[in-house]
């Protein structure tokens, strides 16, 4: 049975400095995340009157606000969270010198999934305003789209964070092997798979959790890269 943690070659451009430097963008994709996750959640929601519904996408500097934050921000956290992964299995290689290409591949494909499901949610939350913004359907219209609306919270609360779970446990096993994060980090880390793998649907405030891991890796491989004498060779 061949080992799933092959050794890389030499030439491959491991120990350039660009990976820690890189992790910066989970950073970028934190703050962007809990921007769009205070708009989008402005958008009222399944029990919402018809009187707020048709309130919400009768002001103009509302679904500006929504446009603006599916449009680009949403896009931008994503790709940012795509950075961050490749940054981090940059970082893992180089510490440990060998890449698990079983794990990799798990957190690669998460971040993937995950993000084309934040992109789906960010899409179905912002059509309303699209749609009365461009005058195809009226403000009073909107109200008779509950379903829509409950289907982009339902992809971003539930199936999304499954995909955030997978990922955050596949990242902490390999940051944990090569010696990235401390073992108290990893533990929670754990905990919080759990977490987000089990929580109750429509339990909003959970999805926060995901950029906040993100945000403090993030942090983790930019200590390791100032305290690490060689980080300029191999960060």
């Amino acid at each position: 049975m061949s080992d799933s943690r092959a050794p890389l070659p030499a030439d491959d451009g491991i120990r350039g400095s660009g990976g820690s430097r890189a992790a910066l963008a989970g950073l970028v994709f934190g703050v962007l995340y809990v921007i769009g996750f205070a708009v989008l959640g402005r958008i009222p929601k399944a029990d919402a009157t018809q009187e707020s519904i048709v309130s919400f996408y009768s002001s103009q500097s509302e679904r500006l606000l929504v446009l603006i934050v599916g449009a680009y921000v949403i896009p931008v956290a994503g790709v940012a969270l795509l950075w961050f992964t490749a940054a981090v299995r940059h970082r893992v290689i180089a510490l440990a010198g060998h890449e698990d290409a079983l794990l990799s591949t798990v957190q690669l494909l998460s971040a993937a999934v995950y993000v084309a499901m934040l992109f789906a949610a960010a899409a179905v939350l912002t059509a309303p305003a699209i749609a009365v913004d461009t005058g195809a359907i009226s403000a009073e219209a909107v109200a008779d789209m509950k379903p829509m609306l409950i289907a982009g919270d339902t992809i971003l609360v539930v199936f999304a964070l499954r995909c955030a779970g997978v990922f955050i446990a596949a990242g902490t096993t390999r940051a944990l092997r090569s010696g990235l994060i401390p073992r108290w980090f990893a533990a929670i880390s754990y905990v919080l798979v759990l977490v987000l793998l089990l929580t109750v649907a429509r339990a909003r405030a959970v999805t926060l959790l995901f950029p906040l891991w993100v945000v403090t890796m993030s942090l983790l491989v930019l200590k390791r890269r100032v305290l690490d004498p060689t980080a300029g060779r191999v960060a």
